[in-house]
């Protein structure tokens, strides 16, 4: 894995951390003699532990995009680590920015977990403790379980609470975080009690919707930001479009209908929109709005956070707590027009729904997501499937009327065909996969050997180094203060060397262990029966309520999780023809099942129908492989069909050879009569 830095500008970033260090660890008297920044990531950290430095890992984040807090924890982490004999690689340096503390999923937060995972750093320093998260509970869980008990160290660098003082750190914690969630709580209260003050002199307190604009009030004091202070005001050319849009659903025309238009007219989109243009959602939301007839509302609904589903939820208050007033000169649409759109949409609402009758879960109600668009995805942003229709037995793109070649795929259907080409496959790769395996032995092996005189020497190194401390611990107390200082500087060196060595045979031992615990081929052929079992059973829907998530393994690890669609419209045919795509190293997939070491990817591409397609086109791949690679003619190629059980002739091949070209975009080629064969004598 490797690690961000805390800017896109590493070299910046790099020179300010290590200046910020370096200046700190000379004030002290003790400039970091032989200390090279220039170096790579690997001799620096060795410096470290040689001169008797620990090496920490930085977590630094702050909540909203208009904080930069970033350089200023950083500063005050490296000032105290360089105080107090801890070097911090600026490739240690993790950031979340602009994300919430009390949110589980932060990519920097992750990265932290990994590093103290591997060992790669020993102290953790944070400028506040509320950095790692903003539950009080969940941050000391997060100090207990993954620092403490795993033998290491976290620091709290502005509070002053450092998990090497046994007897005090859980208190400190504690009630900082107690006081610190307080805090929020407070800020909270009194910014709601200023934006409703705002409100109520009718500016502008939040996102503005569409069909609005905001109007700078030069005689209002600045934001707190500096920025003009504005109020709402109705922009002409939104408003005409909401007036004609709401006189067409009026007169009958469907939402998405409506929607599609909006789109297609270039109409705006919420601010806030991260797709940059009008949702089906956002659209009929628009037309039940009440701005839309000058009424405004102020507390109508809170965010309140999660633990549970880690995201914010919007909070419906009670009516005490709604702030109206009524701006006429804000009126889009009459009273008479919005009440008849209101009673339209609310006719259209199906209200809460009682529960459905249990069913047994099958594959493809677990798949969904693993199947993309191949029209509208970009390598940036793929844009996955969506269950639609009826008891959402169909699939189709996110988009759905956007999307250039909008279908709906049966879910059942895609998936069985997916699962009846991977059995196939498996029967007819089962015995490459034992070779490689087999081939692959004899270089674990060698490895394992290697590995253990390796092991052999590093545990001698150890047993050095412990009578080396042992001898130096001796003899402190024996001379003066400046020689008990000298001794406790080599001590730190011994040790830390040691601990060096250690994580030199730890890592050792694990990378033998894998070897000993190779894929062998019965393991492997037992692993890979099971995986055929289970897509057989999958794709003749008889899964157990236990063996559908042990399928869903096997698929995923097949699959890689990404199905590509590919949908094409024929002429003059109402219904299309859809093919999924993906990639299948087989090999790789049965040592991700087993939890082994990945060999070398040798994957190919792989096309299945995802629908049953028309005959022509159902036949298009056999008859390429009869005639192109086979060499048969349109007759004999025909015969060879008829036997296999397909009831052509030699015109349907003919038909099928020129739709395989077609397919693939390529010309036809020049075929000579009869494949170039000599024609049989007449008998």
């Amino acid at each position: 894995m490797s690690f961000c830095l805390v800017s896109a500008d590493a070299d910046f970033t790099h020179v300010a951390v290590h200046s910020w260090w370096m200046h700190a660890a000379s004030a002290g008297g003790e400039p970091p003699e032989g200390f090279n920044p220039h170096a790579s990531f690997g001799d620096r950290c060795k410096w470290a532990i040689e001169a008797g430095y620990e090496i920490g890992t930085n977590y630094v984040r702050f909540s909203t995009q208009m904080q930069h807090s970033t350089e200023d924890q950083i500063r005050e982490c490296m000032v105290w680590a360089a105080n107090n004999k801890i070097y911090v690689p600026p490739e240690l340096i993790c950031t979340d920015e602009a994300v919430s503390g009390r949110k589980t999923a932060r990519a920097g937060l992750d990265r932290v977990k990994a590093i103290l995972g591997r060992r790669q750093a020993t102290v953790l320093l944070v400028y506040k403790f509320s950095r790692l998260y903003r539950q009080a509970h969940k941050g000391f869980t997060f100090i207990q379980d993954e620092v403490v008990e795993a033998g290491l160290r976290a620091v709290s660098v502005s509070q002053g609470i450092d998990t090497q003082d046994k007897t005090s750190w859980k208190l400190q914690l504690q009630l900082h975080g107690i006081f610190d969630e307080l805090l929020v709580d407070a800020i909270g209260d009194h910014v709601r009690a200023g934006l409703k003050g705002l409100f109520e002199k009718g500016w502008t307190t939040g996102a503005i919707g569409v069909g609005y604009r905001p109007k700078i009030l030069p005689e209002a004091p600045l934001t707190n930001r500096g920025l003009p202070r504005t109020m709402p005001e109705i922009d002409p050319a939104a408003a005409e479009l909401i007036r004609e849009h709401a006189r067409l659903l009026l007169e009958g025309v469907s939402v998405e209908e409506g929607w599609k238009r909006w789109v297609e007219a270039g109409g705006p989109c919420d601010p806030r929109s991260p797709g940059g243009q009008m949702s089906r959602t956002a659209y009929r939301r628009l037309f039940t709005n009440s701005r839309l007839t000058g009424l405004w509302e102020f507390g109508r609904k809170r965010n309140e956070f999660s633990s549970k589903r880690d995201y914010v939820l919007q909070v419906e208050q009670p009516e005490s707590e709604v702030q109206r007033i009524q701006f006429e000169e804000l009126r889009i649409l009459d009273d008479e027009t919005f009440f008849a759109l209101k009673k339209k949409f609310d006719a259209k609402k199906m209200g809460p729904r009682g529960p459905r009758a249990p069913k047994q879960l099958q594959l493809w109600d677990l798949t969904t997501e693993f199947f993309f668009c191949v029209c509208c995805s970009t390598p940036e942003q793929p844009v996955r499937f969506y269950q639609v229709g009826a008891r959402g037995k169909g699939m189709q793109c996110k988009r759905g009327a956007l999307c250039p070649c909008k279908s709906a795929v049966r879910r059942e259907e895609a998936v069985k065909s997916i699962c009846k080409e991977l059995s196939e496959r498996i029967a007819n790769d089962g015995d490459l996969i034992e070779n490689a395996i087999t081939e692959s032995l004899t270089a674990d092996a060698e490895f394992a050997k290697d590995a253990a005189a390796e092991m052999t020497k590093v545990e001698e190194r150890i047993r050095v180094l412990t009578r080396r401390a042992d001898g130096l611990l001796e003899m402190i107390g024996s001379g003066s203060e400046e020689d008990d200082k000298q001794l406790k500087a080599k001590i730190r060196s011994v040790q830390a060397e040691r601990n060096n060595s250690s994580l030199q045979l730890a890592h050792l031992k694990t990378h033998q262990h894998k070897a000993i615990e190779a894929l062998t081929p019965d393991f492997a052929r037992k692993t890979v029966q099971e995986m055929s079992t289970l897509l057989q059973a999958a794709a003749a829907g008889e899964l157990g309520e236990d063996a559908v998530y042990k399928a869903l393994a096997v698929f995923r690890a097949l699959t890689d999780g990404k199905i590509m669609v590919h949908i094409e419209s024929r002429p003059g045919r109402s219904r299309t023809n859809v093919k999924g795509t993906f990639e299948l190293d087989l090999l790789q997939s049965v040592e991700r099942l087993t939890d082994r070491p990945n060999s070398e990817s040798s994957g190919e591409t792989v096309t299945v129908w995802l629908r049953k397609p028309p005959r022509l086109d159902e036949l298009a791949s056999p008859v390429h492989q009869l005639i192109d690679i086979d060499g048969l003619s349109y007759r004999e190629a025909a015969k060879k069909l008829r036997d296999e059980g397909h009831k052509v002739n030699s015109g349907n091949v003919w038909y099928s050879y020129r739709r395989y070209y077609e397919m693939l975009g390529q010309d036809l080629p020049d075929v000579p009569y009869n494949n170039g064969n000599r024609r049989r004598p007449r008998e």
